[in-house]
């Protein structure tokens, strides 16, 4: 009688458990249902329905001293509810909570897979929550709400830092959102996941310098041009920063070591030019942009900067000569110097009109060639340019 009645006993125990596995097999077979419906496009209702009833099992797993401590079931918890979360696109309620729901199983099974024996529906269940907050990170992108957007992104940044697009999606959300200490932060991690784009060490830079920060900016400048020595955008980054310091010379150096090596490059002898000029180095910055000329007879800024240099020129003849005491004895002196100031704009002009040839929208061009024309007394020509400037 007493094996019988234990029998029963070991009947009934074996029972339960084959009862509490089954609501983890439940589980599994309606979310096998929910993918099957996915291939052949069920609708969302149906999916849902699928969905939730998956969802009771684990409700009822969980709460069983038996099974509330099942990776697996954890595991498969994450992905029903994330699968919900993207699935429902009508109920945004329900889609959030399943969302957070989500997010709780999923740091439940990542606690109790120890033995990684779950590591594709942890995975897939990651890969749903990224879907969702990417579409709220672009909506929100896309509405200006860029806090929100940051938030969206970088929550797929955290959870796949080896994700080298969305810690730039975090980066340039923080940005737009004057988030600097943020941006600096993601762009970094960009870089380090991805050193081959030359553009992130320009956009890291100039967050430093939205912070004031011209030291790490340098830095980062520095960086990004012994990787990339070719991106040019590096080596304007850097100039302007000596340039706003007063300390062109400080650059020219690097500049002319760039064109020893490369010695085509005519972006490289145009830049020379600017640091040579603001250095006050005239002769060697007309020559640079000569040099850059004979590379590209067409290279408009070039032309365009050559020509402030004849500009300047004689701006500081007409500057001497009319610091001359006004007297009979100074006549000879004034005349020579205001023809001077002549031939250094008459040097100009050409370089002006080629310059407007090739672009001609541009109206800091446009102004400055009608400013010569009326210097050199050609106001016919100076009109013309001023009906064009009118019409734009």
């Amino acid at each position: 009688m007493k094996k019988t009645i234990l029998s029963l006993m070991m009947l009934s125990y074996f029972s339960v458990a084959f009862a509490q596995k089954s609501e983890i097999a439940s589980a599994k077979q309606n979310y096998a249902l929910y993918e099957v419906g996915l291939q052949t496009k069920s609708p969302m209702k149906k999916q849902l329905e699928l969905l939730n009833l998956a969802k009771e099992s684990t409700d009822k797993a969980i709460i069983n001293a038996k099974t509330k401590d099942d990776a697996e079931l954890w595991a498969y918890r994450s992905i029903i509810f994330s699968s919900i979360a993207v699935t429902d696109t009508v109920n945004k309620a329900n889609s959030e909570s399943a969302f957070k729901s989500a997010q709780d199983a999923l740091a439940k099974a990542k606690e109790l897979d120890t033995k990684k024996e779950n590591v594709r529906y942890i995975d897939s269940s990651e890969q749903n929550l990224a879907i969702m907050m990417q579409n709220k990170g672009v909506a929100a992108f896309n509405k200006k709400d860029y806090q929100e957007a940051y938030s969206s992104f970088k929550f797929i940044a955290d959870v796949k830092p080896q994700d080298s697009l969305f810690n730039m999606y975090t980066a340039i959300a923080a940005n737009s959102a004057q988030m600097y200490d943020e941006a600096a932060k993601y762009y970094r991690k960009t870089i380090d996941v991805n050193p081959t784009n030359p553009a992130l060490y320009d956009e890291l830079a100039k967050v430093y310098l939205a912070k004031t920060d011209t030291t790490n900016a340098l830095k980062v400048i520095e960086e990004g041009r012994i990787k990339h020595p070719e991106f040019m955008t590096l080596i304007y980054d850097e100039l302007n920063i000596y340039l706003n310091r007063g300390q062109a010379a400080k650059q020219i150096s690097k500049i002319e070591n760039a064109i020893a090596k490369d010695p085509k490059n005519k972006t490289l002898y145009f830049v020379a030019g600017v640091a040579y000029s603001a250095n006050k180095q005239l002769d060697k910055a007309e020559e640079s942009y000569n040099k850059a000329l004979e590379i590209d007879p067409s290279y408009a800024d070039a032309i365009y900067n050559l020509a402030v240099i004849y500009i300047n020129r004689g701006n500081e003849y007409i500057t001497q000569a009319n610091k001359l005491p006004n007297n009979k004895a100074s006549d000879v002196k004034y005349n020579e110097l205001k023809k001077k100031f002549e031939t250094e704009l008459g040097k100009s002009v050409p370089l002006l009109e080629k310059a407007q040839e090739l672009n001609p929208k541009d109206v800091n061009t446009l102004n400055t060639l009608r400013e010569v024309y009326i210097k050199l007394n050609k106001l016919d020509k100076a009109a013309e340019v001023k009906k064009t400037l009118d019409q734009m």
